[in-house]
């Protein structure tokens, strides 16, 4: 039987949805110039969480991005802002948030290496609205390390580089975005952005046009959780599901826009900014700059580059064992992934994967995505 990997992979997505690993994706390839794989998996909602939701997926549908963020927006504009002489890496981090990191960096930041934490639960007791009360309580937290002695990924590090950015600029981020990278790529359309933040302005909720082209994430049902309610449930009462309003809960209670999480966008999107990235059609982006923030840390043990990741060497990341070391890449709690391939093993020239799902909904809890993630980028390579 003639082995056919663009079946092989579609079977793989499929199985994603009956396992309720996600209740559906947008998987997109593209190898040396062309598109060699772009498909919709699934419906935007599971059947137990949402029947209201439970329509098809479609290749334009627009997702959380979670923690693609940080790549595509926030070290994308400090590229930019590096570019520009704006700022060096060597810069240190303003005195206002300096407390909480030391000594640090905007290399540090970039590189999760500041000695800041992982996360802290700033939204436990806040409301959407006053994202300064976030930054003062983040500029409250004392490092957990030793300055550049170990990465840690943080959150923390990216929220300060998003409001440091709009310092930098005298813009507000999400109009930041669009103006140094939406509107040049031409990505920012119509009712829903195909990449941009989503600002929350009171509790209008999604319209028409939002409801069926974005999927939505997390149910904020107890009945979902019999151990008890989580503690991210009280900043979102009384709403019932996460749509078209960012998921992580610290953006949430910072309205939406964050360093670390609050980008939109759907696959197509994402694919024109990667390519941005890998053949510096960003205006303003050199290839010295881009290939500064492309090269691996000197942190012991990092797999971190400036803002990017880099495959695990020992295949046990989300990119497996198929990439080349020189590959970048990143990945979104709300099931979401990006990586790109200047010279993949096989060298056919540069590769792209990006896979889109919302596989917090209904809930957090579901199974595992990291074996599909795997998976699916040993099938991307093959195709």
């Amino acid at each position: 039987m003639r082995e056919d990997p663009h079946r092989d992979l579609f079977d793989l997505l499929e199985h994603g949805v009956r396992a309720g690993v996600y209740p559906g994706c947008v998987a997109l390839v593209w190898r040396d110039g062309a598109e060699v794989y772009h498909e919709a998996h699934g419906d935007l909602g599971s059947r137990e969480g949402a029947p209201g939701y439970l329509r098809a997926v479609s290749r334009d549908t627009v997702y959380d991005l979670a923690s693609l963020t940080k790549v595509l927006a926030t070290t994308s504009l400090a590229a930019l802002a590096v570019a520009e002489g704006r700022v060096e890496l060597t810069t240190p981090v303003p005195a206002d948030w300096d407390r909480a990191c030391p000594g640090a960096t905007l290399a540090h930041l970039l590189s999760h290496s500041s000695g800041l934490p992982a996360h802290r639960e700033y939204f436990a007791d806040l409301r959407p609205g006053r994202p300064e009360r976030v930054l003062d309580r983040i500029a409250q937290t004392p490092p957990e390390y030793p300055l550049g002695s170990k990465a840690v990924y943080s959150d923390l590090g990216f929220m300060i580089l998003g409001a440091w950015l709009e310092r930098l600029y005298g813009q507000p981020l999400d109009r930041l975005f669009d103006n140094k990278i939406a509107w040049p790529l031409d990505l920012h359309r119509g009712d829903v952005p195909r990449l941009g933040f989503h600002r929350l302005l009171g509790a209008r909720g999604p319209s028409s046009a939002q409801q069926h082209r974005v999927a939505p994430t997390e149910v904020y049902d107890p009945a979902l959780h019999p151990d008890g309610v989580p503690s991210w449930f009280a900043c979102r009462a009384p709403v019932r599901c996460a749509h078209y309003e960012v998921h992580d809960d610290n953006a949430f209670v910072m309205s939406g826009v964050a360093g670390h999480a609050g980008l939109f966008g759907d696959a197509a999107a994402a694919l024109e900014l990667a390519r941005a990235w890998l053949e510096c059609n960003l205006p303003g982006l050199d290839p010295a700059t881009r290939d500064v923030f492309w090269t691996l840390s000197k942190v012991p043990g990092s797999t971190r580059q400036l803002g990017w990741d880099s495959p695990s060497p020992d295949g046990s990341g989300t990119a497996a064992d198929v990439l080349s070391a020189r590959a970048s890449g990143h990945t979104g709690f709300t099931g979401t992934s990006l990586w790109i391939d200047p010279t993949p093993p096989d060298g056919r020239g540069p590769l792209i994967a990006i896979l889109l799902s919302n596989r917090v909904h209904p809930t957090r809890n579901g199974p595992p995505i990291l074996p599909i993630r795997q998976q699916f980028h040993r099938a991307a390579v093959r195709l």
